[in-house]
């Protein structure tokens, strides 16, 4: 009886295995079928991607373009009026704040198009994006810049100097963290 349990059960061991391999190639098809979805879906989801990226790029092209053109608006009335050297200079680091806004948001645009649509637009190798946190590092430097337009717009403003000390020392915090954040979270994980 013992043998006949052993003979049965290797049987359908034997059986299962057939059934297996019989199954193999169609398993196989299925899932190289799920596959090929999984990576056409992925293929066509990435141009989610682009519709940010354009919208950002709209937004930096119309923000150099408006301040363009109240730069121009500014420096024509403020010569025609004798306004100060004091005056321009205020405005055109105000203005090259505005610049730099626009900057960061080209940057974010052509970053989030190259990373997800396609790399194959030929940018210079300091603008080149590998991976997202490339896009976060260069997006951490510009902001810290434009920190430093700005706390330089209010100094020649002539800002109150209790103002100006609470600016700097929070100005100084967010850069501070920020290069704490590139340092060791970005670059932190990928030290070349």
């Amino acid at each position: 009886m013992a043998d006949e349990t052993l003979e049965t059960s290797q049987a359908a061991e034997k059986s299962d295995s057939a059934v297996e391999q019989a199954n193999a190639p169609r398993k196989k098809f299925i899932d190289e079928k799920k596959r090929v979805f999984a990576h056409r879906l992925t293929g066509w989801t990435r141009f989610i991607a682009g519709v940010p990226a354009i919208g950002l790029f709209i937004t930096s092209v119309v923000l150099a373009v408006a301040t363009f053109i109240d730069m121009v608006a500014v420096t024509i009335e403020c010569v025609t009026e004798s306004a100060t050297l004091q005056t321009l200079a205020t405005q055109y680091i105000e203005f090259a704040d505005i610049f730099l806004l626009a900057v960061v948001l080209y940057i974010m645009a052509l970053g989030l198009f190259t990373l997800f649509v396609t790399d194959e637009i030929p940018l210079p190798k300091w603008l080149s994006f590998h991976d997202f946190d490339d896009l976060k590092e260069r997006l951490v430097s510009v902001i810290c810049v434009m920190l430093g337009v700005y706390f330089l717009g209010e100094v020649m403003k002539g800002a109150d100097p209790r103002d100006l000390l609470l600016l700097g020392i929070s100005a100084s915090i967010v850069v501070m963290a920020m290069t704490f954040f590139v340092k060791h979270v970005i670059k932190g994980g990928h030290d070349d």
